[in-house]
């Protein structure tokens, strides 16, 4: 059962981008608060400006995170949480200050670990640091109460590093893409355009979407790519594309503005080569957007019966199966209704299902 008039710590190292791991602490943090618990986010970078219209900001502490000042920012939430009844974490280095305030402020509360992405610092080499940070964290995770992975690929993923088991706490959609699957399919009158969007940083593939477009072109008069979210290689493609009329770079948006260029699109194509779980695209089926994404383990967890979306082994695949979408209105239209079947497994009520069995296991 979900917990009500607790007090209850948050605790994230970065909240000054809307990464989609963020949006989903902050809306954990602010259903709690709904529940009538006592709710505090502490992070060490914390902007306002960004998060305005989650409100959160009246129950967010920043503190300093350079040099000196970020170990006594540490050590004061280590002391700030120590009566608290549950601590929620993200991510290193918050799991650390639960061990201080464990050690040093005799805190008593119960530790929740909620992961969101495959810890990268296990599979690379890497320096001395890492390595004793992995050497701690090891067993640190063993006086954790309960770990919850984001998806059943992460929680395989924390089962052979940790050598721990883990509860599953899908994310949820924004309550914005929640309120489109209440609506009846709107038929969407082809515009030959592609719509692509999320963090793109490495691994993220990002110079397929550009092939993709460049072979379907050729094919597709009038073919039109929208991209949004800065990454490395933003400058290159922005300067390669610049007298491209047909090449669209959003550089503000918020839910309305994807929500609007979703409608407005045919295809949603997600080349990740590595995630955990894939917001995006649940987001993208909520407005009965067809999806082309690489076979990966994560992906196909929201596949269901191989009729939803695509799954591709190769970028030829990928590029021949967004043409088949883009050409074939009898095709999008049936993906389009199915996709919109696997988005209602991740709304507002799901997650709470799902949240009230774990806290049971806390």
């Amino acid at each position: 059962m979900i917990p009500t008039h607790k007090t209850i710590s948050v605790l994230h190292p970065y909240v000054n981008k809307k990464w989609w791991a963020v949006k989903m602490m902050i809306f954990l943090s602010s259903f709690l608060h709904k529940k009538n618990n006592d709710v505090t986010f502490y992070s060490f970078s914390y902007d306002k400006n960004v998060f305005s219209e989650e409100a959160v900001h009246f129950w967010m502490k920043s503190f300093y995170s350079f040099g000196v000042l970020k170990f006594f920012s540490l050590l004061y939430i280590a002391f700030k949480i120590r009566k608290s009844d549950y601590v929620i974490i993200w991510n290193s280095p918050m799991h650390f200050v639960w061990v201080l305030s464990k050690t040093l402020f005799f805190s008593r509360a119960k530790l929740i670990w909620w992961n969101h992405h495959y810890p990268w610092y296990y599979s690379e080499n890497t320096n001395n640091f890492l390595k004793l940070k992995r050497f701690f964290e090891k067993r640190v995770i063993k006086r954790i109460d309960l770990v919850i992975s984001n998806s059943q690929y992460l929680q395989s993923v924390i089962k052979d590093i940790y050598n721990i088991p883990s509860e599953i706490l899908s994310p949820v959609l924004d309550r914005d893409f929640e309120k489109q699957i209440q609506k009846d399919i709107i038929t969407h009158s082809p515009s030959n355009t592609i719509f692509t969007y999320g963090r793109w940083g490495e691994w993220k593939n990002i110079q397929l979407i550009f092939h993709t477009y460049e072979n379907l072109k050729k094919k597709i008069p009038g073919l039109h790519l929208i991209v949004w979210w800065a990454w490395e290689e933003l400058p290159y493609y922005c300067d390669k594309y610049e007298n491209d009329i047909n090449v669209s770079f959003l550089w503000t948006i918020d839910n309305n503005t994807i929500i609007d260029t979703l409608w407005k699109s045919d295809i949603f194509l997600f080349p990740s080569l590595i995630d955990s779980f894939g917001l995006v695209l649940i987001e993208s089926m909520s407005l009965w957007i067809p999806v082309v994404c690489l076979n990966k383990s994560w992906a196909r967890e929201l596949v269901q019966n191989w009729v939803n979306w695509y799954l591709v082994d190769s970028d030829n695949e990928f590029i021949d199966k967004a043409y088949d979408i883009l050409t074939n209105s009898e095709l999008r239209s049936n993906l389009s209704l199915a996709s919109k079947s696997t988005a209602k497994r991740f709304t507002t009520h799901s997650f709470e299902k799902q949240l009230s069995h774990i806290f049971k296991r806390v």
